[in-house]
């Protein structure tokens, strides 16, 4: 989301920038190559892979393992970050940019630049809705942002609500979607479905770490993707059918094959993780999600979606109520559900036009957007602290 940003900044004349990795905290390499631009120095604060992969973390919902996780953050924080983090901020920077303010460690790093009063800028990174009670986490949009670039008046309203001041949200799209929709996905397409040789009629279903968000444990949350997989039994009757599932960075496809594999459909089952995304909405008829943004790219790409209801919540965010979904509810069929799903016409009707133009303020210039709130921002920054 942030390289063409960057790129954009290193483009204009009179900035020079630092892109700043955490990704070995989350058990990813840092994608040096991406960010090598002139003007821009790539600061990669963990030389090293702190966490084996980025889906070793477990959610039991028990007391303890919340204490647990709490103390090897304030650990991590100390051992790994607090030195280097003190250390980019030594030359001090007139703005920051960051996608989160509330989630580890982001908030701490919210809390140096207070203490040291250097504004940030905060880039929305997915959708926004309110999260369980009682899930440890500090409330995004809170951290008190210089300004907030937000996709759409959707996620405007939700800042709004947080108390964010309304000259300080700024609606600018997100750079993600600036070019999706004019390059060309079909070499990819054709290429993932050789390697996997999918079936022509194929459901996409979208998973995400609702464990993490406070939905549902990590177990209950894979119970509930064998019980989504094992209702659509009937389906595989048909020999072209196949079901992809394509994980979140931090979920585990061991994980998911290990209660998926025993179906006795499972050879046209596919756990993906690595593989690029938006190949896979030109290949499939619809989509699945539970909780997660991929909803979006789904509807942008023309793709029938459906919304799997999470038990004890329902349906998470508004693309139900928003009429650009299909609701899957659990007390009916839900074969005869996803049939319907599957049977629908791939369109973008007037109801679906509306819901993206209220949550997407643009899909072709985001990063022009972003990179003109920055620069009003440093310029201000300047005037008001004179070298």
């Amino acid at each position: 989301m942030f390289r063409p940003v960057v790129k954009e900044l290193a483009r204009r004349s009179g900035y020079r920038c630092r892109a700043v990795s955490l990704c070995e905290l989350r058990g990813l390499a840092s994608p040096v190559e991406k960010f090598r631009f002139e003007n821009v120095t790539f600061v990669q604060i963990i030389p090293l892979h702190f966490r084996p992969s980025s889906s070793t973390g477990r959610q039991t919902g028990k007391a303890g393992s919340q204490v647990l996780r709490r103390w090897i953050r304030r650990a991590g924080w100390r051992v790994l970050l607090d030195r280097p983090l003190r250390a980019w901020l030594a030359a001090p920077p007139e703005l920051v940019v960051l996608p989160n303010d509330a989630a580890f460690p982001y908030d701490r790093i919210v809390q140096q630049l207070h203490a040291r009063g250097i504004p940030f800028v905060l880039v929305q990174e997915g959708i926004r809705f309110p999260l369980p009670a009682g899930n440890g986490q500090e409330v995004y949009g809170r951290g008190g942002a210089a300004a907030i670039a937000a996709w759409g008046e959707g996620s405007a309203a939700y800042f709004r609500q947080q108390g964010v001041p309304e000259e300080r949200i700024h609606l600018t799209g997100n750079p993600r979607f600036d070019t999706v929709l004019t390059a060309d996905w079909r070499s990819q397409a054709e290429q993932l479905k050789q390697e996997y040789h999918l079936g022509r009629r194929l459901l996409l279903f979208l998973s995400n770490p609702i464990d993490d968000q406070g939905f549902c444990t990590t177990q209950e949350k894979l119970a509930l993707a064998r019980r989504f997989v094992t209702e659509l039994a009937s389906l595989f009757d048909d020999p072209e059918f196949h079901l992809v599932i394509k994980l979140h960075g931090r979920e585990s496809v061991e994980d998911f094959q290990a209660v998926l594999g025993s179906l006795p459909f499972s050879a046209r089952i596919t756990v993906l993780s690595r593989a690029p995304l938006y190949p896979l909405f030109r290949l499939a008829r619809a989509a699945v999600v539970m909780a997660s943004t991929v909803g979006l790219e789904a509807l942008l790409f023309g793709l029938p979606l459906g919304i799997l209801e999470i038990p004890g919540t329902g349906f998470v965010y508004d693309y139900v109520s928003g009429d650009a979904a299909q609701g899957l509810s659990w007390n009916a069929p839900l074969v005869d559900q996803v049939r319907a799903l599957l049977a629908r016409e791939v369109e973008r009707g007037p109801a679906i036009a509306a819901y993206l133009a209220r949550h997407l303020a643009t899909c072709d210039r985001s990063t022009d957007r972003i990179v003109d709130l920055v620069g009003q921002l440093v310029e201000g920054h300047c005037e008001t602290n004179p070298k």
